[in-house]
């Protein structure tokens, strides 16, 4: 068995929406993580000659990740169950053979993608770090559209034209990679305190981990804050509880993004990428919805935040309300 990927199911958080394992009437209802904001873009795959097919592009998706339905049509060749590490937990999947990938007349051979339902997936696969990796991805927040580039060839998703001649500004972050290909980023502040970040384009709201909690709480002259308890539900049943917080000033980088409410928990995947016993941050898509355009440039090893919006995307404080 292969550890591919560290996400159990699909899309964000990979956690289940509240319908699907529901609480008891008198608990606080669960927060679904699984539809993202904006940066749910498909781009069109065409596997072994069959398609094409919509796959969902996934920072957070170590592995690409094919549905049962487009396995069982194309007849993919089983290979086994791999081990794939959920926010949770990890969780045995079954896996197949791709021998050709293409996207956007680019060729990618000999993939082992993990199987999916595709009732959970929402499309009929993920395209994961083992492809997006190798690119120059840019995500148009005001248009909902994304694009990847590499040596000057450019594919468009999402159904509008956007500008990706410009290079990663000079204030881009760098970053080292994780142990699944994502960037870890080093210039993050959550009040003023340094923390360690990666970015899940599949998340809908952001996550730290509670060395994070900790440190923010002993940087405050009067201790912690009042915290409020949001139940999450992991689709292979495994549960957990996260806590909402607001803390007072959140820095990317150069951007200063303020007084930012951030659900805090001890998931599975901060473990895994070997950061559970330092402060750390799962940047989803309520943070990344703050600006115009977020590039990821995985060949260099940079991103970039550009545009910071004076209207911001609705936060989990909003969806508690509503």
């Amino acid at each position: 068995m292969q550890g591919l990927d560290r996400r159990a199911f699909v899309a964000g958080a990979a956690l289940a929406l509240a319908q699907e394992t529901p609480a008891p009437a008198d608990a606080p209802q669960p927060i679904p993580l699984l539809s993202n904001l904006f940066t749910r873009v498909g781009a069109a795959v065409t596997l072994n000659d069959g398609g094409p097919f919509t796959f969902v592009i996934d920072t957070g998706a170590g592995s690409t990740v094919v549905s049962d339905r487009v396995a069982a049509r194309l007849a993919l060749p089983p290979l086994g169950p791999v081990l794939v590490h959920g926010v949770t937990a990890a969780a045995l999947a079954e896996s197949v053979a791709v021998d050709r990938l293409l996207l956007g007349g680019l060729g990618f051979r000999d993939l082992r993608c993990p199987v999916f339902p595709a009732a959970q997936l929402g499309a009929d696969g993920l395209l994961g770090l083992d492809v997006l990796g190798r690119f120059r991805l840019a995500f148009d927040v005001v248009r909902r559209s994304a694009s990847l580039s590499r040596r000057g060839v450019r594919i468009l998703m999402g159904g509008a034209d956007m500008d990706t001649g410009t290079r990663i500004r000079r204030g881009g972050l760098r970053s080292v990679r994780g142990r699944f290909g994502q960037l870890i980023l080093t210039r993050v502040r959550v009040e003023d305190q340094p923390t360690a970040a990666f970015i899940d384009s599949g998340a809908q709201y952001s996550i730290g981990n509670t060395a994070l909690r900790r440190a923010v709480a002993a940087r405050r002259r009067g201790g912690e804050r009042l915290v409020r308890p949001v139940p999450l539900y992991g689709v292979t049943g495994q549960s957990l509880s996260a806590d909402l917080a607001r803390v007072d000033d959140l820095r990317l980088g150069g951007a200063r993004l303020g007084s930012t409410p951030l659900l805090f928990a001890d998931l599975h995947c901060f473990g895994v990428l070997g950061l559970a016993d330092r402060p750390a941050l799962l940047i989803g898509a309520d943070l990344l919805g703050r600006f115009r355009r977020v590039t990821m440039d995985f060949p260099a090893g940079a991103v970039s935040f550009e545009g910071l919006r004076r209207q911001a995307p609705p936060t989990i404080e909003d969806r508690l309300r509503n």
